[in-house]
């Protein structure tokens, strides 16, 4: 009777046993001080950035293939280097260029990360070049070596895969980001013009040396027109984003348009003038009514696929 007693009691606690086993192997308590997202070397994070439908580098790429007549031609490139190519200049160039704004513009890291201090005199707060760069505080070097260098030499790596000219152009989009970090913080000034050349002039330019190796020379001027009228028209578009009566956003985005419309006249394609119209009036709408021109950013999107394929077409 003892032992069928003894063998109950045994076979009650052995599912007790297993839980216990079970909660110790795989219901570890949490540890604040423990980060669960250590398990990468470098760590990366992907959102959608405001409003998809603007004026970005990956869109100008696609203005550029839309310009050199590649996508009726889909079958005689590769698509693995198109994808190289979208990653290269959006995303990764993009982060480069997104650290000229500064912790405003970035994720928030660690409290340990910000904290530790780094052994570099000339770069210290209080130093010429801290005031130089216009990071004259204490977060400003561990945001240089925990962000902005991960971020170069995964672009730079990136750039190597590609080519030769992409490795080159990404040294500019690092030049360009501090020129922009400088005026941002050290002279308060808008780098406008500097965005507008990370985002329309130096993707498509890649996108020309990358995919339009091909193309004759009458055609290749052309798209440079059209390439530098967009930078002009991305730099007025900036400026009058940020302030809506800026008359120099306002005579840039004039000049381009009627730039970009003599352009199309001179290659003997104004069918196409009609639809460019309509997808730029409702911008002028906006300043004529003083309301925010945030709107507009679809219509320009719009202008500047639709002019590529008229370039293309033509």
């Amino acid at each position: 009777m003892a032992k069928q007693q003894l063998a109950l009691r045994t076979s009650a606690n052995l599912p007790t046993r297993f839980e216990r086993i079970g909660r110790s192997l795989f219901l570890h308590p949490v540890q604040h001080n423990v980060y669960l997202g250590n398990s990468a070397t470098l760590n990366a994070q992907v959102w959608l950035g405001q409003f998809p439908w603007r004026p970005t580098a990956a869109w100008a790429v696609l203005t550029a293939m839309l310009a050199s007549g590649l996508i009726g031609r889909r079958l005689e490139f590769d698509w693995k280097t198109v994808a190289l190519l979208l990653l290269l200049v959006d995303p990764l160039w993009g982060g480069i260029w997104r650290l000229a704004a500064g912790r405003a513009e970035l994720l928030p890291l660690h409290t340990q990360s910000m904290t530790q201090e780094v052994w570099l005199p000339y770069l210290r707060p209080g130093s010429p070049a801290a005031r130089l760069l216009g990071w004259n505080d204490a977060g400003a070097l561990p945001l240089l070596f925990r962000v902005a260098l991960p971020t170069v030499l995964m672009t730079v790596a990136v750039a190597v895969v590609l080519n030769r000219t992409a490795v080159w152009l990404t040294g500019v989009v690092i030049l360009l980001g501090i020129l922009g970090w400088i005026s941002r913080h050290a002279l308060a000034r808008t780098p406008a013009l500097l965005h507008s050349l990370v985002t329309i002039a130096l993707p498509w330019a890649l996108t020309l040396t990358t995919l339009g190796t091909g193309m004759a020379a009458e055609q290749r001027a052309r798209q440079l027109t059209l390439l530098l009228l967009w930078v002009l028209h991305n730099w007025g578009e900036g400026r009058i984003l940020r302030s809506g009566g800026d008359w120099v956003g306002l005579a840039l985005l004039a000049v381009a348009e009627i730039s970009i419309i003599t352009l199309f006249v001179l290659i003997h394609t104004p069918l196409w003038l009609a639809p460019l119209l309509v997808l730029w009036l409702p911008a002028w709408l906006l300043v004529a009514q003083g309301q925010p021109v945030q709107r507009a950013n679809g219509w320009w999107l719009g202008a500047l696929l639709l002019s590529g394929l008229a370039l293309g077409n033509s």
